[in-house]
């Protein structure tokens, strides 16, 4: 059974008329836990009244609930609804695509580190015609995994430069060169030459850095 959570902030959760306050969402977690049902439960980020540091409250509060899984929904202005109305007045900026991007990577590390199955991250591509601002994007998920690799491969490179290969799973080639090639363009800026290599005896998830060939 999932729960539509939102926010474990009771100012947001008033603020965007949600009709429900933290206190409740813990109350019946802890029912449908006790009737031996699986949890699920629902965060949304950029909410009207949020801000960054309230939306990773609200994922710490989430996992403190130890749900089965989670789905992450960025905040999008939707036309003619009320927050479609505060966009136009000024009084709602929704985060920027490259902000949601940060943050939700973020989370998704953390769900994850914590067994809490992230199903979804971000709205359908069909949903998203209705859209009139907000981080929208139809793989925002992928965008996230691929921020997640490129801040492990920088570690791995640390900060000197120079050419270097990285060697992943075949089914995470896409995942650490970036959308359009985005990681590879990030290295080149700060003085990294990157091949990327698939190498099938690696785990989905695991780095490793190659030796460069002097022949």
């Amino acid at each position: 059974m999932e729960l539509g959570a939102q926010s474990m902030d009771d100012k947001v959760l008033a603020l965007n008329g949600r009709g429900h306050t933290a206190r409740d969402v813990v109350k019946a977690a802890h029912l449908i836990r006790q009737s031996g049902l699986e949890l699920g439960l629902q965060m949304m980020t950029g909410l009207y009244g949020a801000n960054e540091e309230s939306d990773r409250q609200t994922a710490c509060k989430l996992m403190q609930l130890q749900p089965d899984t989670v789905r992450i929904y960025p905040t999008l202005v939707l036309a003619h609804t009320r927050l479609e109305e505060l966009y136009r007045k000024g009084n709602y900026i929704p985060p920027s695509l490259d902000q949601t991007v940060t943050l939700c990577a973020d989370l998704l590390q953390q769900f994850e580190a914590k067994g809490i199955r992230v199903i979804k991250l971000g709205l359908h591509a069909d949903s998203l015609s209705q859209v009139v601002a907000g981080p929208a994007h139809p793989a925002l998920r992928e965008l996230c995994e691929s921020r997640i690799y490129y801040r492990q491969a920088k570690q791995l490179l640390g900060s000197i430069g120079g050419q270097a290969i990285l060697r992943v799973h075949p089914t995470c080639v896409s995942k650490m060169v970036g959308q359009n090639r985005q990681n590879l363009t990030r290295f080149a800026e700060e003085g990294w030459h990157v091949t990327v290599q698939s190498d099938p005896s690696l785990a989905s998830g695991e780095i490793q850095k190659g030796e460069i060939s002097c022949s």
